[in-house]
């Protein structure tokens, strides 16, 4: 069986690129954060990267809008927006089309995309973790910003689903899971700028015990409301914590009251106006820095 040897967790605003500040303390701090997942991984030194985010209007438009898809076939390509270079991005083909049968077989509608194009909510992260570009990854779209928008319990479902999905991969292959997006962000709004240092604050201590349960019990029109039209994409944590978690089982009433996840080490946090989006970081598994 394969076997997960890493999760984390990241904000994915290309403003960390586009605008950065070397001399700027704060982007320092962010920046410092990066580097130490970036080290982390590579002692890890997965086969595959399974890289959970979403997108912004760019790869795909309202004439056909995916709940969860996933990117299969041989390369993805960075659209170069937002200020993050583009790339060629190696894909995990085998592992992808793994987890698209097996989660079609499972009960999910999963849509497909063949060598897909990918936004700064993948390339902005993979560019600070991993700019040689030189682990396969499996690109999993979740949608996050286009309603109706999927309760967060089904997004621990799909991380489920990939812990699944890993135990059958073979023996000697190795993951990390990395979930990007949040914190508490507006886009396009005139509340644009805001950060709700409140929210991600309480995010984080959930984080850090693995209480589950407590952010699947978030309604995501709460989320919206009090976080901002970008904070919906803490979806993407979830279903790391959630692949690196041990219980199944999660569903839409009781599981979710109760549920545990690993207790995830908060690597950074930090309220950045400059990038308008409180920035998170974290270590979901292996509670011990490897």
């Amino acid at each position: 069986m394969g076997r997960l040897v890493g999760a984390y967790a990241t904000s994915h605003t290309a403003m960390m690129i586009r605008k950065l500040q070397p001399d700027n303390d704060v982007h320092a701090a962010v920046h410092q954060a990066f580097a130490q997942v970036r080290a982390e991984i590579d002692r890890l030194s997965p086969d595959v990267l399974v890289v959970v985010s979403s997108e912004h209007l760019a790869s795909f438009s309202y004439d056909s809008f995916p709940q969860i898809c996933v990117g299969i076939g041989e390369i993805a390509t960075g659209w170069g927006d937002g200020g993050v270079a583009s790339a060629e991005v190696p894909l995990a083909g085998a592992f992808a089309a793994q987890l698209l049968s097996e989660g079609v077989a499972a009960g999910f509608d999963l849509a497909f995309s063949a060598n897909p194009k990918i936004d700064h909510a993948f390339m902005a992260p993979l560019t600070l973790i991993r700019p040689e570009m030189d682990i396969p990854v499996v690109p999993v779209f979740q949608n996050a910003n286009t309603e109706p928008l999927p309760p967060l319990w089904r997004s621990a479902q799909l991380g489920e689903l990939l812990r699944d999905v890993i135990t059958r991969r073979p023996a000697a292959e190795t993951v990390v899971v990395l979930g990007t997006g949040g914190l508490s962000h507006w886009v396009g709004t005139p509340e644009m700028g805001q950060i709700n240092s409140a929210f991600d604050e309480r995010f984080l201590q959930h984080v850090r015990a693995g209480d589950l349960g407590a952010i699947l019990a978030m309604k995501t029109a709460d989320v919206l409301a009090e976080a901002g039209n970008g904070a919906p994409e803490i979806c993407n944590w979830v279903t790391a914590m959630a692949a690196a978690s041990r219980q199944e089982g999660w569903g839409v009433s009781e599981p979710e009251r109760t549920a545990r996840g690993p207790r995830g080490v908060v690597l950074a946090y930090e309220s950045v106006p400059d990038w308008a989006t409180g920035i998170a970081l974290a270590r979901l598994a292996p509670e011990e820095e490897p």
